[in-house]
């Protein structure tokens, strides 16, 4: 009875305490997955502007509209990797733009009035962008109608006002930067002692006699550098080590290249092909259908074809084959296809129209041979909207660029005539302005046939791979053990995070992202790249900011080295004359002759910038101190001073100025990226 009572009294405690600890984890468990979500939300950060995370699915998002802004301006449906890394880099300078530029330029007063905006597309100063925009196929050149076209067109239910408002967009930037680097060029003139020491070294070119003592020639074993050495130079020096983030790799590739059976396999099969195309009364279709690689179906002179191959299409048996024949991995076996006499360049001018408008190309054409004018026909009706501006003129061409109607019905015209022509283009109502000289060219239909390395030889590649990747237990060390023990050769790069690619590797995106996700001493799995197999090795990891002390020893120890080097050179260079220098450090005198202040490079000596600025800083005649160089130590006496006179104070400081504002043109987005505090991190996903 006790009990059940100690029971009812305390009952109520113990659920508190029990539902308290139920909310407590729930409570834990929601900070956790929170805390998850934060976690992988970092993770998939693609960088950060002035504090401002940049997350991947936001980057996409950019990346997406910006492509889809150019597929609408290159009437495209997909682009190239080329285009595609583009496209990316133009979506990352937008949010750079968003978040780090613009704000201040804004806050410094740079805007873009209204009235401006408009003169941009409709004054006197037309925005760049414009011009990039609308541009006439046909002439290569800023079209004013076309964007005018382009202009009463836009509706903001389609996608003509997505592309304008990008535009504008870009224009407002474009202008906004153009004003900055205004501000920023009026800052930079050349004064007189800059005018007055290029016309100087500009003019003047520099002989002499030079004795010089290389580095090497000093032992290392006599210049000790101490650890504390090496950190009072980095720490005096800090700005030289700054770096962005990289990654160095080391790689084996198994390469997959055809076997002998392969070669074998691929011989027979092409000449069974080549019986075939032996008995084909249609050499050029058998060709088109059967060839491995897009055919050629231009027409040739003589003189454009082997002589083997020319020797049978203008020869007396057209029918006889040459090949198969190898070239490479590729085997190939030839026909000629047809003869006939054709122009090598024809001139003409179009009117474009649907296929279904067969009636109004008469009535068109008929119009013209009654004295209408064609270019005015053409701007009013033509579909080649990018020649009709022109009147139609498709200005002179090789005939066979053109479908195979209109190359047949060119040949069978004459100059001056009007006629009608229907192909997959549609219909053209054609004049022909100008015809060369008929002469005799051959087509050659030839089908090609690829050695490919067979599943069996793509098999062994990867089985080797997957032996060398087991033996590499997964360490750098192990990696480097494995590429002795088996023989193999392994290959260095250092990647940096702007790389999409690493130097001489097409398509390779998938190494560079596994370096950038990885961590130091990871070996990859196995990556086909370029039709071969890869294992990498990540071996050192530089994050963007300084270099580690440890990173930089190396460097910082030969600098050192030479720093003390020198000075024991430079005390042995005794001497009141050059020969006398020679002599005391046994050394030999050697000449230079007519070194201009602007070279980089001298004979005999090599790329020593600081001898160069030094020559023309002594007097002729007087024996120099010690030049400290890249490579050595020296001493010269300047034997003789050319003055060209060719170069003016007037064109100097033009010169001056001229680079001054390249310089800004050039630095001056490059600087303000530099100021900004900007993670890039797309190498990881892109």
């Amino acid at each position: 009875m006790a009990s059940l009572n100690t029971l009812r009294t305390k009952g109520g405690v113990i659920v508190t305490i029990v539902i308290f600890l139920a909310l407590l984890a729930f409570l834990i468990g929601d900070i956790f997955t929170s805390g998850s979500s934060i976690f992988n939300q970092r993770k998939m950060r693609v960088g950060e502007i002035n504090g401002k995370n940049i997350g991947y699915v936001d980057f996409l998002k950019e990346s997406d509209y910006v492509g889809n802004i150019y597929k609408m301006m290159w009437g495209r449906d997909a682009f190239s990797s080329e285009e595609q890394e583009g496209i990316y880099n133009i979506a990352w300078e937008q949010f750079v733009m968003q978040y780090s530029i613009a704000p201040g330029l804004e806050k410094a007063g740079f805007i873009v009035s209204g009235a401006e905006q408009l003169d941009m597309v409709d004054g006197v100063y037309i925005s760049p962008v414009v011009m990039a925009a609308f541009v006439n196929p046909g002439t290569g050149m800023f079209d004013p109608q076309l964007m005018k076209m382009f202009m009463s067109s836009v509706n903001t239910g389609d996608g003509s006002y997505a592309l304008w408002q990008f535009l504008r967009n870009q224009m407002a930037q474009e202008r906004i930067m153009s004003k900055y680097r205004a501000l920023v060029a009026g800052g930079f003139y050349a004064n007189s002692l800059e005018v007055a020491h290029g016309v100087k070294v500009g003019n003047e070119s520099y002989s002499g006699k030079v004795v010089g003592k290389d580095y090497y020639s000093v032992p290392d074993s006599l210049v000790n550098i101490s650890d504390a050495q090496v950190k009072k130079y980095y720490n005096d020096h800090k700005d030289a080590f700054k770096q962005g983030a990289s990654r160095d790799i080391e790689y084996v590739v198994f390469d997959v290249i055809p076997s002998e059976e392969d070669y074998n396999e691929a011989r027979e099969v092409i000449f069974g092909i080549a019986d075939e195309f032996a008995a084909s009364d249609a050499p050029m279709q058998y060709a088109t259908l059967n060839s491995q690689d897009k055919v050629d179906t231009r027409y040739y002179r003589a003189d454009q074809l082997s002589p083997e191959i020319a020797a049978i299409a203008f020869g007396n048996d057209r029918s006889e084959m040459y090949g198969p024949k190898i070239s490479g991995n590729v085997y190939s076996v030839s026909r000629v296809a047809d003869v006939r006499m054709m122009p090598d360049t024809v001139g003409a001018m179009h009117i474009l129209l649907p296929r279904s408008e067969r009636a109004l190309a008469d009535s068109l054409a008929g119009a013209i041979r009654g004295g209408s004018d064609f270019e005015t026909l053409a701007m009013e009706y033509s579909a080649d909207r990018s020649v009709a501006q022109n009147g139609g003129d498709l200005g002179r061409f090789a005939p066979e660029l053109l479908s195979e109607e209109f190359v047949d019905a060119a040949i069978a015209a004459n100059v001056g005539d009007v006629y009608v022509v229907e192909s997959n283009a549609g219909v053209q109502v054609v004049k022909l302005t100008y015809k060369s000289r008929p002469v005799q060219k051959a087509q050659i239909a030839t089908v090609k046939y690829p050695v490919d390395p067979s599943a069996a030889t793509i098999q062994k590649a990867y089985q080797e791979a997957s032996a060398f990747l087991t033996a590499s237990a997964g360490s750098a060390d192990g990696f480097r053990q494995a590429v002795n023990d088996m023989g193999l050769s392994k290959r260095t790069v250092r990647i940096k995070s702007t790389d999409r690619n690493i130097s001489g590797l097409d398509d390779s995106k998938e190494m560079v992202r596994w370096a950038f996700n990885g961590k130091k001493g990871d070996v990859s799995t196995i990556m086909g790249i370029g039709g071969d197999y890869f294992v990498a090795a990540l071996t050192d990891v530089r994050e963007e900011g300084y270099a580690s002390v440890e990173q930089v020893k190396a460097q910082i120890v030969q600098t050192l080295r030479n720093e003390e080097k020198a000075r024991m050179i430079a005390a042995e260079m005794t001497g009141n004359s050059i020969d006398e220098v020679a002599a005391a450090i046994d050394g030999q005198v050697k000449e230079i002759n007519d070194i201009q202040w602007s070279a980089f490079y001298i004979p005999e000596f090599g790329v020593e910038p600081q001898l160069i600025g030094a020559l023309s800083a002594v007097e002729a005649g007087v024996l120099s101190k010690p030049v400290e160089g890249v490579s050595g130590v020296y001493r010269f006496v300047v034997t003789d001073v050319k003055d060209a006179g060719t170069v003016t104070e007037e064109s100097e400081k033009v010169r001056l100025e001229t680079n001054a504002l390249n310089y800004v043109a050039e630095r001056t987005m490059q600087a303000l990226t530099e100021e900004s505090d900007i993670k890039d991190m797309r190498v990881k996903f892109f």
